[in-house]
């Protein structure tokens, strides 16, 4: 029997750029340890009726309207990240990624997910005798792409 090539959450990154140009450095987020990317196809629908037999069932039709990327983080709060993290939650867009590694003796495919993102929801949450954890949400804005990487 073939086992799937499977891969750990740690291997998943949430990057945020520095908007230098030429060359934009991407920080991974340390302590963010849920990441999750979400590419969705939003549409309007519409069921229409089969002429011919009016009495059918009637099925649905669509028309895509857009695209979104969302990511979404959370975990402790890394005073180290939080001054990066605060100055992206301007309400201006900047650039992220979403990055997947692979073990380096077991590398199969590996890329990230890129574009421009907004934070729409950023918060922190504390209670006496915890550490005090960070969430935050970033909308797209503009296009997104993925970039594979070649495994060394």
């Amino acid at each position: 029997m073939a086992q799937p090539k499977i891969l750990r959450g740690t291997y998943f990154s949430l990057m945020l750029g520095d908007g230098a140009t030429p060359t934009e450095t991407f920080t991974a987020l340390c302590g963010i340890t849920t990441r999750n990317f979400t590419h969705q196809h939003n549409s309007n629908d519409v069921n229409t009726r089969d002429c011919a037999d009016p009495e059918n069932v009637p099925v649905r039709n669509l028309i895509i309207t857009s695209e979104q990327w969302d990511l979404t983080g959370e975990g402790v709060m890394n005073r180290s990240n939080l001054e990066a993290i605060q100055a992206a939650d301007d309400g201006q867009p900047h650039h992220w990624r979403y990055l997947f590694t692979e073990p380096t003796d077991d590398e199969v495919y590996q890329g990230y997910y890129s574009g421009s993102g907004i934070i729409t929801n950023l918060q922190v949450n504390s209670a006496d005798e915890n550490f005090a954890t960070l969430s935050l949400t970033i909308a797209s804005d503009g296009p997104w792409s993925f970039t594979e990487v070649t495994p060394s």
